[in-house]
């Protein structure tokens, strides 16, 4: 082969070598391009890993969703703005449909107060409606070292909420000293949020529970029902009316709650007159404010596997009567601990003088409420021995909100909340180095490890040479 061919070859040889490395290179960049959201999750808990649910909401949007997170890292601290920021990132990566802006709430107060905000949370907007998660909402306890995190629960449960096209109506009676819907803003803000309208029921003008209920509720009932109210009721429940009943408080209540404690009685559950008093599972050190333990029921699962717990005050102690009636499932929902009691002398109590009397007082544990079912395994009622829990200043303790919506939801069949189990982390520990130790690693990041990486190029080339 003379000179002028195997320049030839040597050019052909070198264009195919050059356009396959340019194919190459532009499958590579195809390749990257669409594997850009791969990414591999090697932590103990699947922190980054989203849930199935979450996968199949997201997929099911419709359309744009504003998700506007307004942090305060002064206030929060690093970890808590970090795990939520993080966890919004990884909803963007699954769904182009969720716009995401970052916001400082110090910085933009004015962007803030449009919707009411006072602490850290996530604004989420789909056309008219709005749904606010507070960061603090998103956090449970766990042991001394590690914590619970419930940000993927609640985010996806409100967008399951704000696409949601079923709504449900909730009547809330009045007339019987029953705390009044200016005290539960909150409340009722959130059953809004999962698609329930409240309205206040004076049953005397009505004359009757309105055709368009989904759900009845009477929440802190101070006086009785009368005979007439308690046959509407009645009459509502025995179709398909649901009742939500949250007990008030009177220290004449064994003999002024006949009606009250008759509609009780129908669905398989006793009114023990009784106010439920714990040393051991309170808090603020105060036995009337009980910290309940949960029982096993749908409406309970998941806030008991949250470690998320409500915090009830004057609880009225309960108990099943001793058969269910015909066709219907009675389940307890909360209970006291063993070396609770339940206070009989009401008179007594409101004057602050409540010790155990052996023969007369209860003994615990005690129950605080019940779930009942129909025939059909269908919920019916929730029946619950305390109120205090729902109002404006207490419902954003603990869990408080997440028990009555949890309980609402359930009677009212609304199942947004979806039951996505909380992430077990671990705390945050600040390592302290030495002086030795921050001086070794720094030669050996910006000294060792540059050198090693320049004498083995060194090394490369001068064998190339001498080939």
């Amino acid at each position: 082969m003379n000179k002028k061919s195997k320049r030839v070859l040597h050019h052909a040889n070198t264009l195919v070598v050059a356009l396959a490395s340019i194919g190459l290179f532009v499958l590579l960049t195809l390749f990257l391009t669409k594997a850009s959201g791969f990414q591999l999750d090697l932590t103990t808990n699947k922190q980054y890993t989203l849930s199935d649910q979450t996968t199949t909401v997201l997929g099911k949007l419709p359309d744009h969703i504003k998700v506007e997170v307004f942090t305060n890292n002064d206030a929060d601290g690093e970890l808590v703005t970090r795990e939520i920021t993080d966890l919004v990132g990884e909803y963007a990566k699954k769904s182009s449909k969720l716009d995401v802006h970052a916001y400082s709430l110090v910085q933009q107060p004015e962007l803030a107060r449009q919707y009411n905000l006072s602490s850290s949370s996530i604004v989420l907007t789909y056309g008219e409606k709005t749904q606010t998660i507070a960061f603090q909402e998103m956090f449970g306890s766990g042991d001394s070292s590690s914590y619970t995190f419930l940000g993927e629960s609640k985010l996806t449960g409100a967008l399951n909420s704000l696409i949601a096209t079923e709504t449900h109506k909730a009547y809330v009676l009045a007339g019987h000293g029953e705390f009044p819907l200016s005290r539960l803003t909150q409340l009722t803000a959130g059953l809004k949020a999962d698609n329930t309208e409240v309205e206040e029921l004076q049953l005397y003008q009505a004359g009757a529970i309105p055709d368009d209920a989904d759900l009845l509720m009477i929440v802190a009932p101070e006086t009785d029902l009368s005979d007439e109210e308690l046959k509407l009721i009645e009459t509502y429940l025995d179709g398909k009316g649901k009742l939500f009943l949250s007990l008030g408080f009177n220290p004449d209540m064994k003999s002024d709650w006949k009606n009250i404690d008759a509609l009780m009685k129908k669905y398989g559950v006793t009114d023990q007159h009784a106010i439920a008093v714990d040393k051991t599972n309170t808090q603020l050190y105060d036995p009337l404010t009980v910290v309940p333990s949960y029982e096993n029921h749908a409406i309970t699962e998941k806030l008991r596997e949250s470690k998320v717990y409500p915090m009830t005050y004057l609880s009225v102690a309960l108990n099943a009567t001793a058969e269910a009636p015909e066709g219907m499932t009675v389940s307890p929902l909360l209970s006291t601990s063993t070396e609770s009691y339940g206070e009989t002398d009401l008179a007594g109590l409101l004057q602050s003088t409540s010790e155990y009397a052996e023969g007369k007082d209860l003994n615990g544990p005690l129950y605080l409420g019940y779930a009942v079912d129909d025939a059909d395994g269908n919920p019916k009622v929730v029946l619950l021995g305390t109120s205090f829990f729902l109002t404006d200043d207490q419902i954003a303790e603990q869990g408080n909100k997440d028990f009555a919506l949890n309980s609402i939801n359930y009677l009212s069949g609304n199942v947004s909340d979806l039951t996505i189990r909380a992430r077990e982390q671990q705390q945050y520990e600040t390592a302290y180095l030495t002086a030795p130790q921050a001086r070794y690693i720094l030669i050996g990041t910006m000294i060792v490890f540059p050198l090693l990486f320049v004498l083995a190029g060194v090394l490369l080339w001068w064998r190339r040479r001498r080939v």
